[in-house]
């Protein structure tokens, strides 16, 4: 999966020349539920083999045919190739380079014809939200360039730029028909990917900012030798399928030679700061509003007097049923973000068990959205699920309260205001909507992936039917 940061800098950057608007918390926060991921599988089943590629980098021809192989050999490199073992030796260090991974010999066709049968992000969005679109590119087909493949036979990473040059697209799989992992992401974020320094999947792909490199070599921490990437057309770069026992990586350095062997462009990542964040404090818990029962029920719009669309209904999936599901993608999200460790709040919670309380599920069949709350009432997990296990697509988050003891309201779920027995939803489209309102939490449908959020105005009534809450409010007003 997508780190938290890479996450946010999909969903927010439009283009490489629009800054990004927000600030550290915000990336840490919201940056968690940005990108809808499809799953397929989460566990790889084959090793990559690694093959040095002695005396130079495989660059892509920018006319390539469909059979032509990657080309270009620079010389006068400032690194050295070891004639006795055909290694290469980092001049400036003396340490000997971590072969870049293999170039697929996967025909251009060949790897389109795998990776789009597994496209199920783009297609499952199109299909839920007819006539809308998740991202401007359109679904991965002959259109798309495929930037850089590495792997064998077997075993595939790519990466797929889209017409519009807006969109990267990632391919990894385990085999002809056994995806591992997939994703989106705007071309800015990729660029914005190298430039700063955080956790990241080795198959996500990287990209240099300048013309002319053929060599690129990084270093990542915790290793003591660089590693050459393989570095395709426009700049993209990978560092190659994962194998089965992947690891998150940290770039510490990015340095690219061009095909004189002149550094050309050396880039150090730059440390995030977090925002500083409480101890855990057991004394701060969850304050709901006091659940209140309507007198009068609201079917129509107070304002207009036109029809309510109806709330979404209760999922019928029992809360066993919800806490096991999401236990899933709870794994995951602890296996592959360590739990956000910078937040010791949610860190303290520990994983979703039987004993956490679901507060709110909606949902039809396997679909579900549901906000539950750990035992010590200090952590909320935000769960959207649209299959039975977490092999299927999903959202998942985790937050904390904070000192008031409420929780950030982040466009996903909300908490109820005080005083309020009934909430309308004004959506776009769809029009004023009744929410459904359960143990503190309301929710407007079966939202996920913050894949389009809009600003919209929250009205709440009391038990007789009168107003007392009117706010704006970000919600995401898709729905699967």
């Amino acid at each position: 999966m997508s780190t938290d940061l890479e996450r946010l800098l999909a969903a927010a950057a439009d283009d490489t020349d629009q800054p990004l608007h927000t600030d550290v918390d915000e990336i840490l926060v919201r940056g968690r539920r940005s990108v809808r991921k499809s799953r397929i599988a989460t566990v790889s089943t084959a090793v990559l083999t690694t093959a040095a590629i002695v005396g130079g980098i495989a660059a892509w021809s920018t006319t390539r045919p469909e059979s032509a192989e990657p080309a270009g050999t620079p010389n006068g490199q400032t690194i050295t190739i070891d004639v006795k073992t055909g290694r290469i030796i980092d001049d400036e260090t003396g340490k000997t380079v971590v072969p870049a991974p293999p170039v697929s010999p996967l025909s251009d066709a060949e790897v389109l014809s795998r990776c789009t049968r597994y496209d199920h992000t783009y297609e499952h969005f199109s299909q839920a939200h007819p006539g809308k679109t998740l991202d401007k590119a359109g679904p991965v087909d002959a259109r798309w360039k495929i930037v850089v493949k590495s792997g064998d036979r077997s075993v595939l990473n790519a990466l797929f730029l889209s017409p519009d040059q807006s969109v990267v697209s990632t391919c990894t799989m385990d085999g002809p028909e056994k995806p591992d992992s997939f994703g989106r992401t705007h071309t800015a974020a990729i660029s914005a990917a190298g430039q700063i320094r955080h956790q990241t999947q080795p198959q996500d792909g990287l990209r240099v900012p300048v013309r002319g490199a053929t060599r690129v070599l990084v270093d990542l921490a915790g290793e003591s030798s660089p590693r050459e990437a393989l570095l395709g057309t426009d700049g993209f770069l990978t560092l190659g399928h994962p194998g089965e026992n992947a690891k998150l990586i940290t770039v510490d350095r990015i340095r690219g030679y061009d095909a004189g062997g002149t550094k050309i462009y050396e880039h150090v990542p730059t440390p995030v700061t977090p925002p500083s964040l409480p101890t855990v404090d057991p004394s701060v818990t969850v304050k709901t509003a006091d659940p209140i029962t309507p007198q009068v029920v609201l079917t129509k719009d107070p304002e207009t007097g036109k029809p309510l669309a109806p709330a979404p209904p209760v999922s019928a999936l029992t809360d066993k049923q919800i806490t096991t599901r999401c236990r899933g993608v709870d794994d995951i999200y602890f296996k592959d973000s360590a739990g956000n460790p910078a937040d010791p709040r949610i860190k303290a919670a520990g994983p979703v068990t039987k004993d956490w309380q679901v507060a709110l599920k909606t949902g039809t069949g396997n679909k579900l959205t549901a906000v539950l709350v750990s035992p010590d009432k200090r952590v909320l997990a935000w769960c959207h699920m649209l299959a039975a296990t977490a092999k299927g697509p999903y959202d998942y988050a985790r937050s904390a309260v904070q000192a008031n003891g409420t929780f950030k309201d982040d466009g996903t779920s909300a908490m109820v205001p005080n005083g309020v027995a009934q909430i309308i939803v004004d959506l776009p489209g769809q029009g004023p909507t009744r929410a459904l309102i359960s143990n503190g939490f309301y929710i407007w449908g079966l939202t996920g992936g913050n894949s389009d959020l809009q600003s919209v105005r929250v009205r709440g009534y009391d038990a007789h039917g009168q107003k007392v809450y009117d706010q704006k409010k970000t919600v995401d007003a898709d729905f699967d």
